[in-house]
């Protein structure tokens, strides 16, 4: 169980794009948490869950689905690998397509010596995750009509001292009622 220290929540964006009849609402929490758990605790939890998979941090040719709109690597990472402090990334590059098709992106791993490894596989490999972000961007093309609909999840852990900071940034436009962004993202 991980012990909360402190917590806050911020409704950074709550609109309706839509109408009274169809709403189509965006919205965009940030959550800002401390926690005493280090940020390789985390880490490990967070892959048990599965929120760390190949379903968030791809290794294949994914479809509409980068790590951010503002070209954020899908993970990133400070860790220890055989005792050298390596950054590890796994970064969307644009291998084209089309709005009709899809377009596609291929996930790349830097360092090369390290692209076998998957992040969700660093605690059984005995690799120690000392900060990391992950970045989700997902978009929804529909055909002749000029669509805005999206989800972005972004997570970034960092220690802090004696804490580790956990600011989860979650956004979603297109929603018919006001509820949580990222839902799927959250059930984990």
């Amino acid at each position: 169980m991980v012990a909360i220290k402190r917590k806050g929540i911020r409704i950074k964006e709550l609109e309706n794009y839509g109408s009274s009849h169809h709403p189509a609402y965006t919205m965009n929490v940030e959550l800002d948490i401390d926690v005493s758990e280090s940020p390789d605790t985390l880490h490990m939890l967070f892959s048990q869950s599965r929120l760390i998979s190949r379903e968030t941090i791809p290794f294949d040719v994914v479809s509409d689905f980068r790590g951010s709109a503002e070209d954020k690597p899908f993970y990133s990472a400070v860790m220890m690998h055989e005792g050298i402090t390596k950054e590890y990334r796994v970064e969307a590059r644009d291998t084209g397509g089309s709005t009709k098709a899809g377009i596609m992106y291929e996930p790349i791993v830097y360092p090369e010596e390290l692209r076998l490894m998957h992040p969700a596989e660093f605690a059984q490999l005995g690799m120690e995750v000392r900060d990391w972000e992950l970045h989700n961007y997902k978009y929804y093309f529909l055909h002749f009509i000029s669509s805005k609909r999206y989800e972005s999840f972004n997570i970034l852990v960092n220690r802090v001292g004696a804490l580790t900071l956990l600011r989860l940034n979650l956004v979603e436009s297109g929603l018919e009622e006001k509820k949580a962004p990222c839902s799927w993202y959250l059930k984990r």
